[in-house]
């Protein structure tokens, strides 16, 4: 059986339509600790209805998420131990550290994501997205099909379950792969973790069940390789560790050669590289 394999990368992303600006945002929901830090006053307790203005930063504690809503229905989900904020022009978010998961609205434009040292421009409805410890950061398209767009103009075209990382200063993308939606959606606070569903919950669980038809028809293949959390659990880990032993964390998922080769080599995972083998046998 010729089999192609999934795998999953991380990235950065930007959204270059013309839009709206998005500059402020209110408070939804907060769970546990979070913090609002206004430019020119004291931090304080974040609470719903607190309208968040650029460049105010909002901080999470452990354990703790939040949950802002733009005019225009634009989301943003704070996962734990993030750092975020809003730019005074643009569509841009600054991740200082941390995850959020970012949903634009179909026409509204998307928006553009920063870390302490990579930028990109995305268009996509749903995304996670989550920095990295050399100032980059990793995103996953939840749904749909998107574009991250860097600095320098390369651009790169996205389907749901793909994982694209962007180091700090990059000029160029990664690897792209793909991880197993199922298992980063159910371990996920950022898709789960508040008393709204998602709007495009719906087109999340369909794209889950064609990855799992593909899985089990035999077109695609779960490497065993595990990627560090991505938003997942009460309390994320850092996004450094690369487990190859049994987890709860996504599995990445190789795309192979479709002539059926047998094929090996290193996928470079920003924090490390992961060697592969994959084989198949002779049935058709």
């Amino acid at each position: 059986m010729k089999r192609n394999a999934l795998l999953a990368a991380a990235f950065c992303i930007a959204l270059g339509v013309s839009a709206a600006e998005l500059r402020e945002s209110t408070i939804v929901q907060v769970v546990n600790e979070v913090k609002l830090i206004p430019a020119n006053a004291a931090e304080k307790e974040a609470r719903a209805n607190d309208a968040v203005r650029a460049p105010d930063k909002v901080r999470t504690g452990a354990k703790s998420r939040a949950e802002l809503q733009a005019a225009d229905k634009t989301l943003t989900r704070l996962g734990a131990n993030t750092v975020f904020s809003f730019e005074q022009s643009g569509r841009t978010l600054n991740l200082e550290k941390g995850s959020v998961l970012f949903h634009s609205p179909a026409g509204r434009g998307g928006g553009t994501i920063k870390s302490a040292g990579a930028s990109a421009a995305v268009l996509g409805t749903t995304l996670i997205v989550a920095a990295t410890a050399d100032g980059g950061f990793k995103c996953i398209l939840l749904e749909g099909k998107g574009t991250i767009t860097l600095p320098n103009g390369k651009t790169q075209r996205l389907e749901a379950g793909d994982m694209v990382f962007v180091p700090a200063g990059a000029h160029n993308f990664g690897a792209t792969v793909k991880v197993d939606l199922a298992k980063l959606v159910a371990g996920s606070q950022l898709v789960n973790g508040f008393q709204n569903p998602l709007p495009t919950l719906a087109a999340i669980d369909n794209e889950i069940a064609k990855q799992r038809i593909a899985i089990i028809s035999g077109d695609f293949e779960e490497t065993g390789v595990m990627i560090g959390s991505v938003g997942t659990g009460n309390d994320p880990l850092p996004l450094s560790p690369i487990n190859q032993q049994a987890s709860t964390l996504p599995p990445i998922v190789l795309r192979v050669n479709p002539q059926g080769e047998n094929r090996s080599g290193i996928v470079n995972l920003g924090y490390g590289s992961v060697p592969y083998s994959i084989r198949f046998n002779d049935n058709k």
